[in-house]
C-alpha cells in the first residue's frame, strides 16, 4: 500500500512539474506566434495588394472615417466705454460678417451675427455650429478711446485685448483697428 502512495505521489508532483513547465513556456510562445500573426497578416496584405497571388485570400479593409467633432465657435467683442466699435468677421472660403460698406452683412451659412451696437459696451457676438477657422477685425468708428476684449470659445480660440481711440492732449497716431487670427489682405474698417 505504502508504494501505491508514493507511486500516486510522484505521478501527481511529476504532473504539477509539467504544468508549471507549460506556464512558463507558453508566454513566450504566445509572444512569438502573436508576432507570427502579425508578420503573416502584413505578408498577406503587401501581397493583396499586389494581387500576384490569387490563392491567398485577401481580408478587405473597411475604411473608417474618423470624425472630428466640431466644437461650435462663439465669439464676443466687449468694450468699457461709450465709443461705437464694430465687429467683422473673415474666413479663409472668403465669406464675411459684420458691417460692411454701411450695411450689415453676414455670408456664412448657418451662423448668426448679432451686433452693431452704437451706444458702447457691446456685446457683439458671432455664433458659429460648424466651428470653421475665422479671423476678426475689430474696428474703432467714433467715441472715446476704450480697450476692447475679444473672446473667441472655439478650437485654438483664446482672449484678445487692445486699446481703440484717440489719445486725450496728444499728437500721436491712434488706433482704428486690430486684427487677431486668419485677416485676408485688404480687410479694413
Amino acid at each position: 500500500m505504502k508504494r501505491r502512495g508514493r507511486g500516486l505521489t510522484l505521478t501527481i508532483v511529476a504532473l504539477v512539474a509539467v504544468g508549471c513547465t507549460s506556464l512558463l513556456v507558453a508566454p513566450a510562445q504566445a509572444a512569438s506566434d502573436s508576432s507570427y500573426a502579425a508578420s503573416v497578416k502584413a505578408k498577406r496584405s503587401k501581397v493583396c495588394k499586389k494581387k500576384r497571388y490569387r490563392s491567398v485570400a485577401c481580408k478587405k479593409l473597411r475604411r473608417r472615417d474618423v470624425s472630428i467633432p466640431t466644437v461650435p465657435r462663439r465669439v464676443t467683442l466687449t468694450w468699457d466705454t461709450t465709443a461705437d466699435i464694430n465687429l467683422k468677421i473673415y474666413d479663409l472660403d472668403g465669406h464675411r460678417a459684420g458691417l460692411i460698406g454701411g450695411s450689415f452683412v453676414n455670408e456664412f451659412p448657418g451662423a448668426t451675427h448679432l451686433g452693431n451696437d452704437t451706444d458702447g459696451f457691446g456685446p457683439e457676438t458671432f455664433d458659429d455650429p460648424s466651428g470653421r477657422r475665422v479671423g476678426y477685425l475689430v474696428c474703432y468708428v467714433s467715441g472715446p478711446r476704450t480697450n476692447v476684449t475679444l473672446i473667441d470659445s472655439g478650437t485654438e480660440g483664446g482672449r484678445y485685448t487692445d486699446t481703440l481711440g484717440p489719445v486725450p492732449n496728444s499728437t500721436q497716431a491712434y488706433h482704428t483697428s486690430v486684427g487677431w487670427g486668419y485677416l485676408p489682405v485688404g480687410a479694413h474698417c
